[in-house]
């Protein structure tokens, strides 16, 4: 078996030498618990070349971290809120800028009809990107849940599907993130069952101060390695704690 990094050590180790090439991980956690900062540690690691696809972030916001932690910052930033703002969410605002200043409802349709293209499937721009990278590569996909909040269930799990299988076919590596308990278990369940490897980040009230965890909830064919690693968050990034 080949193996890469998934960018801390001690996790590479606890999972029996990193992560198999060709592999799909799934990272998760509540708002705020690190998912973002460890899909930036990821995307550090290994050799491949990276494209890291965000839908929260600017791309300086992206490089600033990389920066800051002395990450790669060779890597290929596509910006999904970007697009997402330009084709949809600038025009939803200027209509309604429209309305407010009081332009008849007809001459809105006409506005639409005229001036606005027709909108990107970005979740087809996604899957398009992504088959174009030349092998091996490590991609980064910050966040599932936009996806899952703007398109249809089933139409996100046939990309992700898709997605996976090029991954595999190539020996490259993705990962992606996605918030726990906000969606539906179903869709959840579906997800995790596409993922070679599940990662939460949790953490634990404890007197004054909060104990963070890294859960490793999944290794395809090695369930041995499932397990709760103590972690902290520090200037060299996440790394092993008590």
């Amino acid at each position: 078996m080949k193996f890469t990094s998934i960018g801390i050590p001690a996790l590479d180790e606890h999972i029996g030498g990193g992560i198999q090439k060709g592999s799909t991980v799934l990272v998760t956690g509540s708002p705020g618990s690190g998912t973002e900062f460890f899909a930036k540690q990821f995307a550090s690691a290994g050799q491949e070349l990276v494209t890291y696809f965000t839908s929260t972030e600017r791309d300086e916001d992206v490089l600033s971290v990389m920066r800051e932690y002395g990450w790669r910052t060779d890597l290929s930033i596509v910006n999904i809120g970007s697009r997402y703002y330009e084709g949809v969410l600038a025009k939803k605002l200027e209509i309604s800028r429209y309305r407010q200043e009081g332009i008849s409802l007809s001459d809105i349709r006409r506005f639409k009809e005229s001036e606005t293209k027709k909108e990107e499937n970005l979740l087809t721009f996604l899957s398009y990107e992504i088959s174009k990278l030349t092998p091996p590569f490590r991609v980064v996909i910050n966040s599932l849940d936009f996806f899952l909040e703007n398109y249809d269930s089933a139409e996100v799990l046939m990309s992700m599907r898709t997605i996976k299988a090029h991954t595999q076919h190539s020996e490259s590596v993705t990962l992606m993130t996605m918030l726990k308990g906000v969606h539906e278990s179903r869709i959840q369940s579906s997800v995790e069952d596409l993922a070679d490897v599940i990662l939460e980040l949790d953490r634990e009230k404890v007197g004054h101060e909060f104990k963070k965890f890294l859960i490793v909830q999944k290794v395809r064919n090695r369930p041995s390695m499932v397990g709760i690693i103590p972690c902290i968050f520090d200037k060299t990034g996440i790394r092993p704690g008590q």
